[in-house]
């Protein structure tokens, strides 16, 4: 059977690919200065806005990265392929359907106007799909139907090569777009942030944006497993810049109503714990006596790794209550 597995782990990349246009979509049409901004916006700027939200729906649509979904696929399947585990009930990975995520991505291609930073990547990724669709259906019947107990995994070893080597160049492909996509993004937060006008409830939220992404990015270390490293006092001072945004949000919140906006406070506060707590225990020294105990409790997940999918998930939930926008 072809089996959908859930985004245990998200890459990180995927985990702020999935708030770019969200986000930024979301500020265009709720911020105080969104009249003023709709007044001056051009049909062409409203034109690439349209662009790139269809280009961040085609990095959403994706749960899993493509490279997760080679790398199970090359730890489960393809030792028994090679011959060398013994598995009579193999399930073939996959986190979406490599035709719709090529047509949508044509589709977002094909709109004007250019946008050379973005088409470009793109394209390569649509080839990339192009590639590996036809290998991919086919090995996934393949799997599905157990024809590799009746053929002795024959057809397995023969598609092995090249589904692999698409999947390889898919995943770099699916990298390199989204990259695109982020530093796009993030150029034109950094614009809005600094161009609106201060103490007011869109600088806040735009601030909050901006500092949770320049929180995440000096995380990035630690999320890969290497430690937060000498950017501990950036990763701390962002933190605090962020919680600034957060109070100040919710302060305007209060000057308007007098139960502000709790959903976002809960939602932030348990981002700034989840941070802070890196910090405390990397300092304190207990990621270092984690990993120095017995193998028996290696087994476990590290507390490092859980902390960092606690940080990961209390991102996405931060991203997720600002785009519900309820407050």
């Amino acid at each position: 059977m072809k089996l959908n597995l859930p985004p245990a782990r998200l890459p990180r990349f995927f985990a702020i690919a999935a708030a770019i246009a969200l986000l930024s979509a979301c500020d265009d049409s709720t911020s105080s200065q969104t009249d003023r901004t709709r007044e001056t916006q051009t049909s062409s700027e409203q034109a690439e806005l349209q662009k790139y939200n269809a280009y961040v729906q085609v990095a959403n649509s994706v749960r899993r990265s493509y490279a997760e979904d080679l790398e199970t696929y090359q730890r489960y399947i393809q030792p028994v392929f090679d011959g060398k585990d013994m598995k009579d009930d193999l399930l073939f990975p996959s986190s979406s359907t490599m035709d719709r995520v090529k047509d949508n991505l044509d589709k977002a291609r094909s709109m004007q106007p250019d946008m050379p930073q973005l088409d470009a990547p793109a394209k390569a990724y649509s080839v990339a799909l192009n590639r590996a669709v036809p290998l991919d259906r086919d090995m996934a019947n393949y799997i599905e139907a157990k024809t590799y107990l009746s053929d002795k995994g024959a057809h397995g070893r023969e598609t092995q090569p090249a589904y692999i080597s698409a999947m390889e160049t898919l995943a770099k492909a699916q990298t390199r777009y989204t990259d695109a996509i982020e530093a796009k993004d993030r150029s034109r937060i950094k614009s809005e942030f600094e161009a609106t006008e201060k103490d007011t409830l869109a600088y806040f939220r735009i601030g909050m944006v901006y500092h949770i992404k320049d929180s995440m990015d000096l995380a990035s270390g630690f999320l890969e497993g290497a430690g937060v490293g000498d950017k501990i006092n950036a990763f701390k001072a962002s933190l605090d810049d962020f919680n600034a945004m957060a109070t100040g949000y919710d302060n305007k919140m209060r000057e308007q109503n007098k139960t502000g906006c709790a959903a976002v406070m809960s939602r932030a506060n348990a981002y700034l714990s989840s941070g802070r707590q890196i910090i405390q225990r990397t300092e304190d020294g207990s990621y270092q006596k984690d990993k120095q105990q017995s193998s028996q409790f290696q087994l476990m997940e590290s507390q490092e790794r859980q902390d960092a999918n606690s940080l990961l998930q209390n991102y996405n939930n931060m991203v997720s209550q600002l785009n519900m926008n309820q407050c």
